[in-house]
């Protein structure tokens, strides 16, 4: 299967009833485009996120090239303040390192207990949570999760969905 493209379908203006009724049963990948998501997507800069988002420590995903790979786990772990990696993140050459000077970060959320707990902007970062608006396809209750991600530009993840 490695090297296999299957195409995704990219759909715009999907109604929750839409949603609900025609594709969620399908149970198949697909990207929901000119959904509103708030004022995320024009309020988070590199200085708004390292301002607002606080210096609370993060496990990050620190690898030498762009190209990150769960199989061989070309990647360390490491700990930063939030707003280290934010501002690390966005940078193409680095003065403060610990692998090398062009290394690539990864932040994936997790919860407080990453044994027990689900990953939930809300509550990982609440400051932030007022700039999200999560599409209402759902109800409330079946909200599992909402992780949050940042990476330096022109990284490559491994792919994959959860069944």
């Amino acid at each position: 299967m490695a090297g296999r493209r299957i195409p995704v379908p990219r759909l715009e203006g999907v109604s929750q009833e839409q949603f609900m009724e025609q594709l969620y049963p399908q149970r198949k990948p697909l990207v929901l485009e000119g959904i509103d998501l708030g004022a995320c997507t024009s309020k988070w800069t590199v200085d708004y996120l390292s301002q607002v988002g606080g210096r609370k420590e993060v496990k990050i995903h620190v690898a030498a090239v762009a190209q990150m790979d769960f199989i061989s786990k070309n990647f360390v772990y490491r700990t930063l303040p939030f707003d280290k990696l934010v501002q690390r993140a966005a940078e193409e050459k680095h003065r403060e390192f610990f692998i090398s000077e062009d290394e690539k970060y990864y932040l994936r959320s997790l919860g407080e207990d990453p044994r027990k707990d689900v990953a939930d902007i809300r509550k990982q970062f609440p400051l932030l949570e007022g700039d999200i608006k999560f599409p209402q396809f759902f109800k409330e209750e079946q909200f599992f999760s909402s992780v949050f991600r940042i990476s330096s530009p022109g990284l490559q993840l491994w792919t994959h969905y959860d069944v």
